[in-house]
């Protein structure tokens, strides 16, 4: 079994698409995920790097592809294992918060997400717009009480992400075979 990338391993690998970082990478996936768990490592890809930027080198796709197969992984299984992707603890809080903040920017991107909660099912609505204020949080931050706050608001993403999980499948059209 493949171990969890660093953040740092994946801000690296897309250190070529300039217009997103790793958690707003992650957050994108983890999104489009919950709307479709049949998308390809490759539309994923596409959606953040342009045409104009150069394809990541064949170390940085591999790491890219590592993360998108582990990260649909957890989604299939829902074991609970599902972690947003962020910077590590010894980052400064302001970094933390932005990337949570870019985190969450890339999840409302990826389900398409506009604002409107009239047609999410279940509790995702709420979550939905709990994310869209996460987006907006102001990133200087310090102290004790932040540092708890955004502990729990990684936490709150963290289950959040699988209670949308859940509610979209258990919305979604069943086929028949």
């Amino acid at each position: 079994m493949n171990h969890p990338l660093s953040f740092d391993v994946i801000q690296d690998a897309i250190s070529d698409a300039e217009s997103v970082s790793a958690s707003e990478a992650h957050g994108l996936l983890a999104g489009m995920l919950c709307m479709d768990l049949g998308i390809e490592c490759r539309q994923w890809l596409a959606s953040f790097y342009s045409n104009d930027a150069p394809a990541p080198d064949a170390i940085s796709l591999s790491q890219l592809n590592q993360l998108f197969d582990q990260t649909r992984r957890q989604f299939v299984d829902f074991d609970f294992s599902f972690e947003p992707l962020l910077p590590n603890d010894d980052e400064t809080l302001d970094s933390r918060v932005l990337a949570l903040g870019e985190w969450c920017h890339g999840f409302l991107q990826g389900i398409g997400y506009r604002g409107a909660n009239s047609d999410w099912p279940g509790e995702s609505a709420e979550i939905l717009a709990d994310f869209l204020e996460i987006v907006r949080l102001d990133s200087s931050a310090s102290g004790e009480d932040d540092e708890e706050a955004y502990s729990e608001l990684a936490e709150y993403i963290r289950v959040g992400v699988q209670v949308i999980q859940r509610e979209f499948q258990t919305a979604a059209p069943r086929q028949l075979h």
